[in-house]
C-alpha cells in the first residue's frame, strides 16, 4: 500500500529542467476540445485532476480532498493560458475511510459548467474491463518516470489493464478487493504526480479514478498505477451530491454491486470539508514549477 503526502515544488528555475520529458509518461499532448470534461482541481498548495460527471459535480481522488480544493478549471489544455472555465467549489467530500477503501472524492461546484458531463461506466461497459483491455488516461500530471520537472499541459496515454480485480499488487486495497480497483499501465506508460483524481476511460465511459502507483515499481512513475472503479461508487456519489449521475447506455447499472462495505456508503458516514474560493488563484499556481499530490510506498 502507499501513504499519501503533499509535495510542492516552489518557484524553481525552468533551466534546471532543460530536457523536455515525454508527455504524461509515455503519452501525447491533448488537442483543444478533446476532453472538455477533464478538470484541473486547484487547492492552495496542490493541483489534482478530476472529471465532470454531472453539470455541477466533479469526481476526483479522496486524497485530493485533503488539500482543500477551492476551484476547478474546465476546458483548458494548458493552465498557464487564460482559457477555460473557472468555477468555485461549493463543497468537497471524501469517501469515508478513503485511505484504505475507495480513494475518491466529490466536488459540488457553485454553479453548473458549460461542458458536457462524462457518463460513468455501467454493467455492459464495465464487463469489458479484462486483462489486456486498453483504457485511456488523461491528466495534468508530471511527465517523466522520476516524477520531476514541470508541466502545465493536459496529456493522454493508452494503458493496458494488467490486473482487472486488483488482487496481485501489494498496493491494492484488501478492503475493496476484488474488483474495487484495477491495475493498468507500466513499461513506461503511467500516471504521475498531479494526475491524481483524473479519469481512466473505457469505451468513452469513466471506469477509473487515478489513485496511486503500484507497490512494485522502482521509479515513482512509469511502473503502472492503481485506479479506483468509478462504477463501484456511483450510488455513493449520487447520495453525497444529491445529483443524478449519467451512466453509459447499458443493460443494467453496475453501481455498488460487489462492494464490501455497503453500510458505510451513506452521506452521513462521509467525511470531507466545505470549500469556496476566488476564481483567480490558479494563475498564481500556474507560475509554480510543479505542485502535486504525491503518493509514496507504505512499508
Amino acid at each position: 500500500m502507499r501513504n499519501l503526502f503533499l509535495s510542492t515544488l516552489l518557484f524553481t528555475s525552468t533551466a534546471a529542467f532543460a530536457a523536455t520529458p515525454a508527455p504524461v509518461v509515455g503519452g501525447t499532448s491533448v488537442p483543444a476540445g478533446a476532453y472538455p470534461d477533464v478538470a484541473l482541481v486547484i487547492a492552495p498548495m496542490a493541483l489534482c485532476t478530476g472529471t465532470l460527471i454531472a453539470p455541477d459535480v466533479v469526481l476526483t481522488a479522496g486524497h485530493c480532498i485533503e488539500t482543500d480544493p477551492k476551484e476547478v478549471l474546465l476546458g483548458s489544455i494548458d493552465y498557464t493560458k487564460s482559457t477555460g472555465e473557472v468555477i468555485a467549489v461549493k463543497s468537497a467530500t471524501a469517501y469515508p475511510s478513503w485511505e484504505s477503501e475507495f480513494d475518491v472524492g466529490v466536488l459540488v461546484l457553485e454553479h453548473e459548467s458549460k461542458a458536457k458531463p462524462r457518463p460513468i461506466a455501467a454493467a455492459c461497459t464495465a464487463k469489458h474491463l479484462d486483462a489486456g483491455a486498453s483504457v485511456k488516461l488523461v491528466g495534468f500530471g508530471l511527465t517523466d518516470a522520476a516524477g520531476t520537472g514541470d508541466n502545465s499541459k493536459l496529456h493522454q496515454a493508452t494503458l493496458t489493464v494488467s490486473d482487472p480485480s486488483c488482487t496481485s499488487d501489494p498496493a491494492c486495497a484488501p478492503k475493496v478487493a476484488p474488483n474495487g480497483e484495477f491495475v493498468a499501465g507500466g513499461a513506461g506508460k503511467d500516471s504521475c504526480f498531479g494526475d491524481s483524481g483524473g479519469p481512466i476511460y473505457l469505451e468513452d465511459a469513466l471506469i477509473g479514478v487515478v489513485s496511486r502507483g503500484v507497490g512494485t515499481s522502482a521509479e515513482p512513475c512509469g511502473g503502472g498505477g492503481i485506479y479506483v472503479r468509478a462504477d463501484r461508487v456511483a450510488a455513493w456519489i449520487e447520495r453525497v451530491s444529491g445529483r443524478k449521475i449519467m451512466r453509459s447506455t447499458c443493460d443494467a447499472p453496475a453501481d455498488d454491486a460487489g462492494s464490501n462495505n455497503p453500510a458505510e456508503m451513506t452521506p452521513e458516514a462521509a467525511g470531507g470539508c466545505s470549500a469556496t474560493g476566488g476564481v483567480a488563484s490558479w494563475f498564481v499556481l500556474a507560475l509554480v514549477a510543479a505542485s502535486a499530490v504525491v503518493l509514496a510506498r507504505r512499508q
